[in-house]
């Protein structure tokens, strides 16, 4: 006879679930929704730069690469952002992935897939991100002036 199925299994089962059981805290992630957003961020970027700079023979992008492999595929890593919370909390599979992330690899090295991750929507700026330089400076105080 199975534990949930005996006498004093039958002790620890509520007849009923009251709304606060059903919808308990951890089920409500809306204190840790931005969190989220920026552990899936961070988790993009790794695997963008990892994809997009695999090619690299030296210089930043090898290092880049270098440093997105370690998180991604490397062992251990302790921490709210190590590869493992991360995964954890999003709800993914930390070894599927690195065993699709070693795939991915081997079959690049081998030449037979060059696929990658799609590109994220361009961000587009509109007007200047630095202020403005010395003499731009006095055109604007001249034309707030008039």
């Amino acid at each position: 006879m199975e534990w949930e199925n005996s006498a004093l299994g039958n002790l620890f089962v509520p007849d009923v679930l009251t709304p606060e059981q059903f919808y308990d805290s951890r089920r409500d992630d809306s204190n840790i929704r931005p969190v989220k957003k920026l552990m899936m961020a961070i988790l993009e970027d790794a695997l963008r730069c990892f994809q997009n700079n695999a090619d690299a023979k030296g210089g930043p992008r090898k290092r880049l690469f270098s440093e997105a492999e370690q998180w991604l595929i490397g062992e251990g890593g302790e921490g709210p952002f190590s590869f493992e919370t991360v995964c954890e909390t999003l709800g993914i599979e930390p070894q599927f992935l690195h065993r699709g992330l070693r795939e991915w690899r081997a079959q690049q090295l081998a030449g037979e897939s060059t696929r990658r991750l799609a590109r994220r929507s361009p961000v587009v700026r509109s007007g200047r991100i630095s202020a403005p330089g010395r003499h731009g400076v006095k055109r604007m105080a001249t034309a707030h002036a008039r």
